[in-house]
């Protein structure tokens, strides 16, 4: 039946998509005692389902199908449109979260082989609620590594890059190696000075980690295809280790938009 509200013509459908799924969640005894998140995200198959309840109205025809549908009721039709100018103390802009990343050199194997995995990919890796909750094993066989490289991509960056994209080396090298039992982590990159002088000391002391002042060169599979050989230079001298994974620390890619809007603001992008 037809109904008016506000001078508004509500008209009651039956074939509105099926209700909102209800999102997943940890029991109550796994919550306890720890910061694991609680909604597990839906599946592949109810995200797509979700995804297509959309009404695809693309612009308003003022059918008020999306009023009908809004129980707290809170679309309201009759306020105006305005522009607010807004002022603020300091502007930060983020990389946000595309996941995106420059390029880098080819050579050391990232998409060639199974096992050669960026940083980000890593990290999810390292998350308890990761595909793999947390275990640390190779993309290939499923095995646990026991030799993990994690290599500089973008070795001729300037220091803040470096220094950043290392403490996260350091930092995710920490996690791998108390998830792993005898496992062994090589950092191989340029070593810049605010590394050295603020973090240095600190990551030589962690067990199980060793830091290369290097340039990561090359990855291939060895002649018995059971691991990585990795090729750098250190001190002018070309060096190869075999290794079961290997990490490449990445640069992340700003859009255009980002990069125009701190330029027309004059604010540099965290």
């Amino acid at each position: 039946m037809i109904y008016e509200k506000e001078k508004r013509y509500i008209i009651p459908f039956d074939d509105v998509p099926s209700p909102r799924a209800e999102m997943p969640e940890i029991s109550v005894d796994e919550r306890r005692l720890n910061y694991v998140e609680v909604e597990t995200g839906f599946p592949e198959d109810v995200a797509v389902s979700e995804a297509k309840r959309c009404l695809s109205c693309r612009r308003c025809l003022g059918c008020a199908l999306c009023w009908a549908e809004c129980k707290p009721e809170a679309i309201d039709f009759d306020i105006p449109d305005e522009e607010l100018n807004l002022e603020f103390d300091e502007v930060i802009i983020t990389k946000g979260q595309d996941n995106a990343f420059e390029s880098f050199n080819p050579e050391l194997g990232y998409g060639n082989y199974g096992d050669v995995i960026t940083d980000l990919q890593f990290e999810r890796m390292l998350s308890p609620t990761g595909p793999t909750d947390g275990l640390i094993i190779s993309p290939m066989d499923g095995d646990i590594p026991t030799r993990v490289a994690i290599i500089q991509g973008h070795a001729n960056e300037d220091e803040a890059y470096l220094c950043s994209s290392l403490v996260l080396g350091v930092n995710e090298s920490i996690v791998a190696l108390d998830r792993t039992k005898d496992l062994e982590i090589v950092i191989i990159s340029p070593v810049c000075n605010s590394f050295k002088e603020q973090f240095l000391s600190d990551a030589e002391n962690v067990t199980g980690l060793k830091i290369i002042g290097g340039i990561p060169e090359s990855v291939e599979k060895n002649a018995e295809g059971a691991s990585l050989d990795l090729t750098y230079s250190e001190s002018d001298k070309q060096m190869k280790e075999p290794f079961d994974l290997v990490v490449v620390l990445t640069k992340p890619k700003i859009s255009p938009e980002l990069k125009s809007l701190s330029k027309r603001i004059g604010q540099d992008i965290l």
